[in-house]
C-alpha cells in the first residue's frame, strides 16, 4: 500500500506534507495523515488533466485516511488538504517501475497553448488541463505565500488570461500568432521562451527602448532570453519525448522550432561578435561560440543591451556561462532524435562549438589545460555542462569528426573531456566550494561510465564521481537545525552552509538561503549515480529532495508547483535557521534543472543495476 502522509497538526504547530514520487507498481494509493481532533478533513485532488476529485476522508483518533479510487495514471496529482483553519498542499508524481516511461510533469509555465491542429488558447486541446492547473495555482497556499495569489482567478476570463500571458508565461505569446513564413529578425522560428515573464523586465535588468532611463513603462523594456536559460528549458522539454500521456500534442513541432532558435544563437562566422563594453573590454567570441541571447523581436542580446545595460553585469566575461549549457542542449536534442530533420545541423553545431571551446578558446585564455595537458572549458562546472552534451551526442553519433588539436572523433573528445574532470579533481574530494559545480561534474562522469562501461577509464570516471558525491553527502551543516536535504557551499572539507555570508567572511550579514536550481542539479547527479551503482544512499537523498519540492517543506507548499514552475530560492527571514519565506520568482534554471533531475531519478528507479 502506498501512503502519502499529509500531517495536519494543531493550529500554530508545524505542518508537514511528505509527498513526491509514488510507484504505481507498489499497489493502491492511500492518502493519510494526522489532524486536530475532532476535525473535519477535506481532501481534494486535481489531476494532470484538470479533473477535481474530492476524496472521502475518514478521521479516527486524530488520524485521517483517504484512498484513491480507480486506475492511477502516470503523471501528477495536486493534493490539497484542509482541517479547520489548517491547510497543506502537496504533489504526487506517479511513475511505474515496471516500464520505461517518464510521467509528464506540469507544463503551464512553459506551454505554447497551441495544439497540433493550430488552435490556440481556449480552443486548444490542452486548454482544460492548463486552465485547471493555473486556476488551482492562483488560489493555492503556495501562491498566497509568494504574494501572487488571486482569489477567484479563472484563466477563462479575458483579464486573467492577459495577466497570465504578461505575469507568468515564459512562452512568447505576443508573437505566437504572427505569420511565420518569414523570420523575425535573427529569430527564425516561432517557439521561443523568454527568460522570465514580460513584466519582469524593467530598468533594473533591461535597457530602455527609447533611450530614456526615466521612462519606466514596461512597454519600454523588451523581453529577452539568455542563451543558457533557453537551453535549459529546451533540455527539459526534450526529455518529455519519453513521457507517457504528454499533455502538449504540439510537442514535436514546438521542439523543432525551439531547437532552430537555439541553433540561430550560435555564431558561425570567423569574425568576433563581442563588442567593446563600458569598461573598455572586448572579448573574443568567434565561430562556434553562442551569442549571449536573443530579444523576442529577433535582435541579439549584446553588450550594452538588456541585462548588460548595467555595467556591473558581466556574465559574458572570460568565456561566459553560455556555451557549455547550449552545447549540452544540442547534445540532448541530437540524442533524442538522431535521425531527425535537424540531426545534421546539430552535429555540425556541436562540432563547431567544441572547436571553439576546446581549441580556439585557448588563445584568449577561456579554455585551459590540466596538469596532464588535457584541455577544459573555462572551469570544472562550465566544462561539465559541455562534457554532458558531448557524451549525449557521442552516444548516437560517435564518429562525428571534430577539428581539435589533434583532430579526433566525437567519442574520443567526450572521453578526453571526462578525463580532464578526473585530472581537475586529482586526489581531492571536491572540485569547488560551490554545489552547482560539483554536481554537474558528477553528472558528466556518471554519464560517461553509463554510456561506455567497457571503456578502460570508466572505473576512474565512476570512482571520481562517487568520491565527490560521498564527500558532499557526508558534509554537515552546523548552522542549519533542520534535517539536511539540500546542498550549500562547502566552507570546510566536512562542512557546508546555507548562509552564503560565510563566503565573504561575514556570516552575520547573511541568512540561510536554499537555491532550488542547485537542488535540481543534485537530483540529477545522485540519480545518475543511482542508475550507475544502485546505492541506496543516492536514492534516499534524491527522494528527500523530491519530497521537499513537492510539499514536505517548512512552507507546506508545492515548490515544484502545478504550473510546472520551481521557485528560484527560499529564505530564512526570521533567522531561526529554517527557511520560512517564499516569493514569486519561478525561473528557467530552477524549473528546468529540477524537472531534468526528476526525469533522471525516475529513469534510475525503473532501471536498477
Amino acid at each position: 500500500m502506498l501512503s502519502l502522509l499529509l500531517a495536519l497538526c494543531s493550529l500554530g504547530a508545524p505542518l508537514t506534507s511528505p509527498a513526491g514520487l509514488v510507484d504505481r507498481a507498489a499497489g493502491p494509493l492511500v492518502l493519510s495523515g494526522t489532524c486536530p481532533s475532532p476535525a473535519t478533513v477535506s481532501v481534494v485532488v486535481t489531476t494532470d488533466r484538470g479533473q477535481r476529485v474530492p476524496l472521502a476522508a475518514t478521521v479516527t483518533d486524530g488520524a485521517w485516511r483517504a484512498p484513491w479510487r480507480g486506475p492511477l495514471p502516470l503523471g501528477w496529482l495536486a493534493v490539497d488538504v484542509t482541517a479547520g483553519d489548517a491547510r497543506a498542499e502537496s504533489m504526487v508524481i506517479i511513475h511505474d517501475s515496471r516500464q520505461a516511461k517518464l510521467p509528464d510533469l506540469p507544463s503551464a509555465f512553459t506551454t505554447d497553448l497551441l495544439d497540433a491542429a493550430g488552435r490556440v488558447d481556449a480552443q486548444s486541446t490542452e486548454w482544460p488541463a492548463i486552465r485547471a492547473a493555473l486556476n488551482l495555482y492562483m488560489n493555492s497556499r503556495g501562491a498566497k505565500l509568494a504574494g501572487v495569489g488571486r482569489a477567484g482567478f479563472d484563466l477563462a476570463n479575458p483579464a486573467d488570461l492577459a495577466w497570465y500571458r504578461d505575469n507568468m508565461a515564459l512562452y512568447d505569446m505576443r508573437h505566437r500568432d504572427r505569420e511565420w513564413a518569414t523570420p523575425l529578425g535573427n529569430r527564425p522560428r516561432r517557439s521561443y521562451w523568454n527568460s522570465v515573464w514580460r513584466t519582469w523586465f524593467n530598468p533594473s535588468n533591461d535597457h530602455p527602448l527609447d533611450g530614456n532611463p526615466k521612462n519606466n513603462d514596461h512597454a519600454n523594456y523588451l523581453p529577452y532570453a539568455f542563451a543558457n536559460d533557453y537551453a535549459d528549458l529546451l533540455i527539459a522539454q526534450v526529455m518529455r519525448r519519453r513521457a507517457d500521456r504528454v499533455l502538449d500534442d504540439n510537442l514535436s513541432p514546438m521542439l523543432g522550432e525551439a531547437t532552430e532558435n537555439l541553433l540561430a544563437m550560435q555564431h558561425r562566422q570567423p569574425t568576433n561578435f563581442s563588442l567593446r563594453d563600458t569598461h573598455g573590454v572586448q572579448h573574443t567570441y568567434t565561430a562556434g561560440a553562442f551569442r549571449y541571447g536573443l530579444f523576442e523581436n529577433g535582435d541579439w542580446l549584446t553588450e550594452g543591451k538588456g541585462w548588460f545595460y548595467n555595467p556591473a553585469f558581466n556574465d559574458y566575461y572570460h568565456g561566459g556561462v553560455l556555451n557549455g549549457r547550449c552545447l549540452w542542449a544540442c547534445g540532448e536534442a541530437l540524442a533524442a532524435d538522431p535521425a531527425g530533420p535537424l540531426a545534421a545541423r546539430l552535429r555540425d553545431a556541436i562540432a563547431l562549438g567544441a572547436r571553439f571551446c576546446l581549441r580556439d578558446a585557448l588563445a584568449p585564455g577561456y579554455a585551459k589545460r590540466t596538469g596532464a595537458g588535457r584541455v577544459y572549458w573555462r572551469d570544472a562546472g562550465e566544462h561539465a555542462y559541455l562534457a554532458v552534451g558531448l557524451v549525449a551526442a557521442a552516444r548516437v553519433a560517435p564518429a562525428t569528426p571534430l577539428d581539435l588539436d589533434p583532430a579526433v572523433d566525437l567519442r574520443t573528445a567526450a572521453g578526453n573531456a571526462l578525463d580532464a574532470l578526473v585530472d581537475l579533481l586529482g586526489t581531492r574530494s571536491q572540485w569547488s566550494v560551490y554545489p552547482n559545480v560539483d554536481s554537474m561534474a558528477i553528472v558528466a562522469l556518471a554519464d560517461g561510465a553509463l554510456a561506455w562501461p567497457a571503456d578502460p577509464r570508466a572505473a576512474a570516471w565512476q570512482r571520481a564521481a562517487m568520491t565527490a558525491a560521498d564527500g558532499w553527502l557526508a558534509a554537515k551543516a552546523p548552522d542549519y537545525p533542520a534535517p539536511l536535504v539540500h546542498f550549500g557551499p562547502r566552507i570546510k572539507p566536512d562542512q557546508m552552509t546555507f548562509n552564503w555570508g560565510h563566503l565573504s567572511g561575514k556570516p552575520e550579514t547573511g541568512m540561510n538561503t536554499v537555491y532550488l536550481y542547485q537542488t535540481g542539479h543534485w537530483l540529477h547527479a545522485l540519480a545518475r549515480l543511482l542508475r550507475l551503482t544502485g546505492e541506496a544512499r543516492y536514492r534516499d537523498r534524491c527522494q528527500a529532495m523530491v519530497r521537499y519540492l513537492c510539499g514536505d517543506n517548512p512552507m507546506r507548499a508545492r515548490l515544484l508547483n502545478e504550473t510546472g514552475g520551481v521557485y528560484n530560492w527560499v529564505d530564512d527571514r526570521d533567522k531561526d535557521g529554517v527557511e520560512d519565506t517564499l516569493k514569486y520568482d519561478m525561473y528557467p534554471e530552477s524549473t528546468a534543472f529540477c524537472q531534468i533531475g526528476l526525469g533522471h531519478l525516475v529513469d534510475a528507479l525503473e532501471h536498477r543495476p
